[in-house]
């Protein structure tokens, strides 16, 4: 086989690929000296449109790459029939959709691993999308609509000179350049009904394009979208074991009726983490809990008896709208050489989000009547984990508050790349530029009216958990309203050491009511430019057929804002009680999928409330947030989100190609490796003075700068082999890494000098505080992985497709946060202000400051990077057919059929969540070339999650869930098509459970969507 048939073939199909399915410009304009050879040659293909060009695209395309890909493409109609690109880039092998993220944000999961894992680029090219707020979050693919792409390509196994920075995959969003495009133009008109709420959100896109000359062509797209959804949550925050306390008993009376449930002596360090003792439920010491152990204590378990503490109904309203728009110009002056630009940009803006939650939960006092109690009902049923728990019971003198929050959110992302490409039939010459910036900005301002647990009052009532049956499941609350405004009040500031409350009768002795005002504000933009420069050379070295190298400069910097406010200042008398009303939510609370909720809820008018007791006082020596709140400079959040993390990257590579036969099959691929170095400066506040009280100053900060350095050589090879005319073995083993997200880091050591009295574990005489350390980790590294890819596939006829892929990844260097005492107790403390430490195998002690009757544990926290190594590896089946071969009204249909098996070892003290061991897309279509129906299934199984924020308790895992969803579309002639598409057509759930499904956690939905679209061309 001649060099120069090898090479015709490679640049046809290349370039046949880049026209369907809009490669980046540079890839097309790096064939432009095999188009006349192309435009000779005859491709066997079967012209298809609609689902089946989608399909047919997406397999040509994964056959001319010579890495492991999987893709998507638009489907004819100019339009990804899905929800959004997340829940459309689900339905590729090994993709999973995170349906725990809010607000549709639409992260994905590659290959079972955190969407941080993975990296978005945009034809090929770097670029800064809406910077993310937190790590172990995958970019927001919902901050764009959909309709300004031409297709999405997950790259598996990347090659030398591929963008790093994906150790899961690239995620390239392709807008196709403009002399790939077809004349004329486009219109769609959309509206988007969602059933949960009655909700409805109008759409439209219009986009051109148009070739000046030959040479020469422009296009451009602007696309518009309304955000007007809804998603309910049963959140059943809490378990507790029982109490003394909890149940109003004596300690006779609670060991007769529970102590066969409780272990007779302390519980060793070792135990189960559920072991409970005896004394810890009378809140005794051993000693003193002795004379009421009998020989009943610990006969059924010594994992205690458990119910449900803290529960919260919960309605999140997302209102707000999209814009996106892209552009591009593209000349080709001769026949070597192509100049292209491209520009785009996309704005999502939620300004109206709010989140509505009704919160109760149990505050029991040693205090008899002062207290929750509660009176459990039935009998326990014992749980996989040993515990047992009940069901049912009522309850009185429950802490119940009604909190609202205004949610604002704001993503934009805007840039341009350019290109400029050259090639004869020695050289090939390249220039990319991508100048980009992405912001992100969260705003919660939350308002709580709350009737606190008191002697003598409180709110009653009854639960039943259903014990992971929603139907079971019942909430009753009196007296009704459970939750008022005090207007005519004397409304009284909890000072200093309160700064977020507002107390109804001047202290909190004294009032029946508390209000809370606080906020949560976080901002970051991030700006990256970045140049490259690609040179190769063709050549005959025996199989090398070229040779190639290239040199890309980066700069990235990510600046961060953020703050914690407060209450102060306020004008409480703009206060009425009239902002406070029933729950607009109660007539369809969760789609009836849940028996008896509460329907004693009431909900604040937030956003009237807000500007009616605006503007504040501002705090002497403070500032005011964003929304004209106080800053409250004392907390955490201030030095923690207020720096800026900058990386210079040098990247270079250099790579093989070649092509030759080997026992008369063909083998294509490449081989090569790629260096690079980041100098990292991180420029961070650091505390200087430790705050007086719960506001703090401004001036109680300092700068520091940090600075790191570090670089990888990264290798890479791949191979594709024809084994047959239709039968394609691949293989690729590469290294790459991902830099830890700038929150990651933490770099300066905070210390909190307050001790806080820590009510469970003082005893007797003996008083027990709590302070806290947050370990600086100012020199993070990247976390690397060496992987393994194989695939087999098989082209059985035009576009048709079986293939199975193997993966193994060894990962390295992750980054995992610790508060082990065992690990973080040093032996001299002085450096934080402690003295000497001592770790008694449990708690981590400040002897110099601790006596005999009072003791001062030192709780740290920190990140680094694991030595130990994690694993993932898993297996993807895919079975594509178009059913054209058969007779009659047999040939309109076909389907797909894929099937992911993710598995993760992972270290102990670093468990990898969100991995799903089983996903299943089912895709079936029948399409004529008047109209086309589309069913798709996706199952995916059961995934871990950790435990974080409110949610207290053992991990989280999510129950396994399936979704039905269905696309119609009808031309009614050449230039008008209508579509209608049905999201959720099984109205599934989604299901978080603690270790046994009856421990229900968490319960979301969000019913059904339906979109019905009209398109025409021009």
């Amino acid at each position: 086989m001649s060099f120069h048939t090898n090479r015709t073939r490679a640049l046809r199909m290349a370039l046949l690929s880049a026209t369907i399915i809009g490669l980046p410009a540079a890839a097309v304009a790096q064939q432009a000296d095999a188009s006349a050879a192309a435009q000779n040659d005859t491709l066997e293909a079967v012209v298809v449109t609609g689902f089946k060009q989608s399909y047919a695209n997406a397999i040509r395309s994964k056959k001319n790459a010579i890495e492991i890909t999987d893709g998507i493409s638009s489907d004819g109609l100019g339009r990804f029939p899905d929800l959004n690109v997340g829940e459309a880039l689900q339905r590729v092998p090994g993709v999973q959709i995170n349906r725990e993220a809010e607000g549709r944000d639409a992260t994905i999961n590659l290959r079972g691993m955190p969407g941080e894992y993975s990296k978005t680029t945009l034809n090929g090219q770097s670029f800064s999308g809406p910077a993310l707020l937190r790590d172990n979050q995958g970019s927001p693919l919902g901050a764009f609509n959909s309709d300004i792409f031409s297709a999405f390509v997950i790259q598996k196994s990347p090659m030398a000179n591929t963008v790093s920075g994906g150790l899961s995959g690239n995620v390239d969003m392709q807008i196709a350049p403009a002399l790939s495009r077809k004349d004329g133009g486009f219109m769609k008109a959309a509206y988007e009904h969602n059933t949960l709420g009655d909700l409805g959100a109008p759409a439209a896109t219009v986009g051109y394009n148009k070739h000046l000359t030959d040479t020469l062509a422009v296009f451009g797209t602007v696309a518009y979208k309304k955000e007007n959804f809804r998603r309910d949550t049963l959140r059943l925050n809490n378990y507790d074991y029982l109490t003394a306390a909890s149940t109003g008993l004596t300690p006779t009376q609670f060991n007769a009726t529970y102590g066969q449930y409780f272990s007779a002596t302390p519980c060793a360090n070792n135990a189960t983490s559920y072991c409970r003792s005896l004394s810890q439920a009378l809140g005794l010491s051993a000693s003193e809990a002795a004379p009421f152990v009998t020989s009943n204590t610990g006969s059924k378990s010594t994992n205690g008896v458990w119910s449900n503490s803290a529960i919260r109904q919960y309605t999140r309203m997302n209102v707000g709208k999209v814009w996106s728009g892209t552009a591009g110009v593209e000349w080709k002056p001769n026949d070597n050489t192509k100049i292209g630009l491209i520009g785009f940009m996309t704005d999502r803006n939620l300004p109206d989000t709010v989140q509505y939650f009704m919160t109760s939960y149990f505050s029991p006092s040693k205090t008899p009547g002062a207290g929750t109690v509660i009176t459990p009902k039935g009998t326990p049923i014992q749980t996989n984990d040993g515990r047992y728990l009940y069901e049912s019971y009522d309850f009185n003198n429950l802490t119940v508050l009604t909190s609202n929050r205004l949610y604002s959110q704001h993503q934009k992302s805007k840039g341009v790349i350019g290109n400029i490409d050259w090639s004869n039939e020695q050289w090939r010459l390249a220039a990319a530029l991508s100048l980009s910036s992405g912001s992100n900005a969260s705003v919660e301002t939350s308002v709580d009216f709350v009737n606190y647990t008191r002697p003598g009052g409180g709110v009653s009532g009854s639960l039943s958990t259903g014990l992971g049956n929603m139907d079971g499941f019942s909430y009753v609350t009196r007296p009704n309203p459970q939750n008022s405004i005090d207007a005519g009040a004397n409304w009284t500031w909890g000072g200093v050491d309160d700064p977020v409350s507002w107390y109804n009768n001047g202290t909190p002795e004294q009032s029946t009511n508390r209000m809370a005002i606080e906020g949560s504000e976080s901002f970051a933009k991030n700006d990256l430019n970045s140049v490259g420069l690609d040179a190769e050379r063709f050549v005959t070295l025996g199989p090398i057929k070229s040779i190639q190298a290239g040199v890309r400069l980066e700069r990235e910097k990510y600046v961060s804002t953020g703050y914690r406010s407060y209450a102060y200042g306020i004008q409480t008398s703009k206060m009425t009680s009239s902002m406070l009303e029933t729950s607009p939510f109660l007539k369809d609370f969760m789609g009836g999928t849940v028996g008896n909720y509460n329907q004693n809820w009431q909900t604040l008018k937030v956003r009237e409330f807000l500007d009616a007791v605006r503007p504040v006082t501002v705090f002497p020596g403070g500032g005011l947030s964003s929304v004209g709140l106080n800053i409250q400079y004392a907390d955490g959040a201030y030095y923690d989100k207020n720096f800026t993390n900058e990386n210079d990257i040098n990247q270079f590579y250099v790579q093989a190609k070649y092509d030759t036969e080997i026992f008369g099959h063909g083998v294509r691929g490449n081989f090569g490796g790629r260096y690079e170095d980041t100098k990292n400066t991180i420029t961070v506040l650091d505390r200087k003075v430790a705050p007086t009280n719960g506001i703090g100053s401004p001036n109680d900060f300092k700068t520091d700068q940090y600075k790191n350095k570090y670089h990888y050589f990264l290798p890479s090879a791949i191979f594709a082999a024809d084994v047959m005319d239709d039968l394609v073995l691949r293989g690729a083993y590469y290294k790459t890494y991902v830099r830890p997200h700038p929150r990651q880091y933490s770099p300066a050591t905070k210390v909190d000098p307050l001790q806080s009295l820590n009510k469970t574990l003082s005893v007797g005489s003996l008083s027990v505080y709590d302070t806290w350390v947050s370990i600086g980790n100012n020199n993070l590294k990247p976390y690397m992985a060496e992987s393994f890819d194989l695939s087999l596939e098989w082209y059985n006829r035009p576009n048709g497709l079986v293939s199975l892929a193997y993966f193994h990844k060894d990962i390295t260097g992750r980054i995992t946060s610790t508060s082990d005492p065992s690990i973080l107790c040093p032996a001299d403390g002085s450096t934080w202000g402690f003295g000497a430490l001592s770790w008694d195998g449990t708690y981590c002690t400040a002897t110099a400051l601790s006596s005999a009757t009072k003791q001062v544990h030192v709780n740290a926290s920190a990140s680094y990077n694991l030595d130990s190594k994690t694993t993932v590896e898993g297996l993807e089946f895919n079975i594509q057919q178009n059913l054209d071969f058969l007779p009659g009204f047999w040939k309109n249909f076909g389907g797909s059929f894929n099937y992911s098996y993710t598995k993760s070892k992972s270290p102990a003290i670093a468990p990898f969540p969100g991995i799903s061991k089983n996903n299943i897309n089912l895709i079936g279509y029948y399409e004529t070339p008047k109209y086309g129906v589309r069913m798709v299934y996706n199952w995916r199984s059961d995934y871990p999650l950790n435990a974080n924020g409110t949610y207290t308790g053992g991990a989280r895992s999510v129950k396994s869930r399936g979704q039905l969803d269905m696309s119609a579309s009808y031309n009614v002639n050449d230039a008008l098509s209508l579509s209608l598409d049905v999201y959720n057509l099984t109205d599934a759930v989604r299901f978080e459970y603690e270790n046994d499904r009856r421990v229900a956690r968490w319960v979301d939905y969000d019913g059904r969507t339906i979109t019905l679209t009209a398109r025409a061309t021009f």
